[in-house]
Parts: C-alpha cells; structure tokens; sequence
C-alpha cells in the first residue's frame, strides 16, 4: 500500500444489547493502534413489512432511523474519548422465516462491511457473521477471496455473563 492510497476503516457492529460500548471501545483501540481514520458503526435495523400507504411507511421508517442513532449515541462518549471519528450506517435487512432467521441480518451486515472497504470488523459475541478460520484469524467471507476482513469478538465480561 502506498502512502497516498486511503486506509481502510474499522467498522463495529453495534446493536442494542449491552455489549455495544465493549464492540466500540474494541474497534476504537483497533483503529488507534492500527493508525485507521475512520471507525464506521454499523447499526443493523429490521426493514419493516410493505406498506401501501407511503405517509406510514415514511413515518415507519424515520422511527427506525431514530432507534438507530439512538443505539449509536449510546457508544459516543467512549469514541470521543479515544479521539477517534466515527460515523453511522444503518444496515437494513428483512426478516426471514427460515430456520436460521439471524441468517439473514449477518449476510446484511457482513456485505455493508466488504462494501465500506472495511479491514477489521468488530462484532458482539453472539452475532454470528459468514466466517472462515484462516490461521490464528477468522475472515469474513464478504465479497469474495479479494475482500477478505478480518473479525474481533471482544471477550465477554464476567457481569455480562452472570446475568
């Protein structure tokens, strides 16, 4: 890579659990110590059912944007203290009634990462993303062998485990 060629980001997958300010704090100190500039949160959100009324379906999905940049407020203080700029990208994704349902939301959120360009992802410990062992690293399989991420799961704390 050359001095002029851009840095890849770091994107953390935050949600509404509690894990969220483990997952920011992680990918924060990944982007300081890696010299990244950008730290790109992606917040993944339900796309809601068909609507044939488009007053309701705006209104619908301005909520959920809402409920969005609610759940990345929540890990604010912890990136402005590490001085490291973020910014916010709602993933949507529709839900599936298959077996695996949480299929669907990791497949959406594993494409929103290799789109970005990002080089780390770091997600919570149950968000299953499409990963493969490679070595000591698990990649994610985003968009192809050319776009390969590596991905961090912060270790769950003990208060979290014991609840």
């Amino acid at each position: 890579m050359t001095a002029l060629a851009p840095r890849r980001p770091v994107a953390a997958v935050v949600t509404d659990g509690p894990e969220s300010v483990t997952v920011a704090r992680c990918a924060a100190r990944i982007a300081a110590e890696q010299g990244r500039p950008l730290l790109l949160l992606l917040v993944p959100m339900l796309r809601s059912a068909f609507s044939a009324d488009a007053v309701i379906a705006a209104r619908v999905h301005r909520e959920a944007l809402r409920e969005a940049e609610a759940v990345a407020a929540r890990t604010r203080p912890v990136l402005d203290a590490a001085g490291v700029p973020a910014r916010v990208q709602v993933v949507w994704h529709r839900s599936c009634a298959f077996r695996r349902a949480r299929q669907g939301r990791a497949i959406a959120l594993a494409h929103a990462a290799g789109r970005a360009g990002a080089a780390v992802v770091v997600t919570p410990a149950g968000l299953p993303l499409p990963t493969v062992r490679h070595g000591a690293e698990v990649l994610l399989v985003a968009a192809g062998a050319a776009a390969l991420v590596t991905v961090r799961r912060p270790a769950r704390s003990r208060g979290l485990a014991e609840l």
